[in-house]
């Protein structure tokens, strides 16, 4: 009898821990993370990344972000670790705020993974490329805050504000929705292929993606190859518009006979909204709708 009871003792101090246990999730690399407990000390190195932990409740978890990490506004009270290049990031500036967790994104920060890992760091890379992986970095942090209801009611939000506008554009036929040629780089020209977060954007605010169909995500592209598909827009983030005013457009060879130059419509819109793959991404559908439908919105 004495035996059982040490037993049964020892099922529920074990169930009791396993109770206490942390989230355990798999990142952007397949890496397992699992946490002790709630998470109360997260570094960001990503402006979408703070964004994201702050809308689903984790803001008062973190305590260092980038330089770039500029909203919520609560966002410029934390410790700085660096900028968002990974050669920027500061090894010695993360472990003095003693993390729980430090949290980056796969295509920019995942070489960090061996350096934090040896150092005794929990990191973990997420794979931001579009739509579903933010909704599901979302839930995550959810998790991290220990508040999954309300990851659950932001995602449920922002699937509405992007339905909302897919609805007022569904009944515009494929062949008259404008192409877009997001302008990401200009020397050498670079635009949003297929398999990207803006270019899902695009897509869904009504427009037809120029380079939908290139062979790379972020394909370096020929003015040749931009004169053949002849863009109705041309649109990029404010921070590049020094590369896009008239004047300098018109000294680009051959780019005066682009139908869009002709036509005025270069587009400049937030950088800080368009092209971070975080939880306002509702609003960059909206801004581009606008832009391209202002007679709908």
């Amino acid at each position: 009898m004495k035996r059982r009871i040490l037993a049964s003792l020892a099922i529920l101090a074990a169930y009791g821990a396993f109770a206490q246990a942390g989230p355990s999730f798999e990142d952007g690399r397949g890496a397992t993370i699992t946490l002790p407990g709630k998470a109360t000390r997260v570094v960001s190195l990503s402006p979408a990344i703070t964004e994201i932990l702050f809308a689903a409740g984790a803001g008062d978890s973190v305590v260092g972000v980038t330089t770039y990490c500029n909203y919520p506004a609560e966002a410029a009270s934390r410790a700085k670790v660096g900028g968002f290049s990974a050669k920027t990031i500061s090894l010695e500036t993360v472990l003095a705020l003693r993390p729980d967790l430090v949290i980056g994104e796969a295509s920019a920060h995942g070489q960090l993974a061996t350096q934090f890992e040896r150092s005794g760091l929990r990191f973990a890379a997420l794979d931001l490329t579009d739509f579903d992986s933010v909704y599901a970095a979302i839930g995550l942090a959810g998790r991290v805050a220990g508040d999954e209801g309300r990851s659950r009611e932001l995602v449920a939000s922002i699937r509405g504000k992007v339905a909302a506008v897919e609805a007022k554009t569904a009944g515009i036929p494929a062949e008259r929705r404008p192409l877009v040629f997001w302008e990401t780089w200009d020397e050498p020209l670079m635009s949003a292929g297929p398999k990207t977060f803006t270019g899902q954007v695009i897509e869904s605010a009504g427009g037809r993606n120029c380079f939908a169909d290139a062979a790379t995500n972020w394909p370096v592209v020929s003015f040749e190859a931009l004169l053949a598909r002849d863009p109705d827009y041309i649109m990029a983030a404010e921070s590049h518009g020094a590369a896009l005013t008239m004047e300098r457009l018109a000294k680009r060879a051959g780019w005066p006979s682009l139908k869009a130059v002709k036509a005025g419509r270069v587009v400049l819109l937030d950088g800080d909204i368009v092209s971070r793959a975080g939880p306002r991404f509702a609003d960059a559908v909206e801004l581009m709708a606008k832009a391209l439908y202002p007679e709908l919105f």
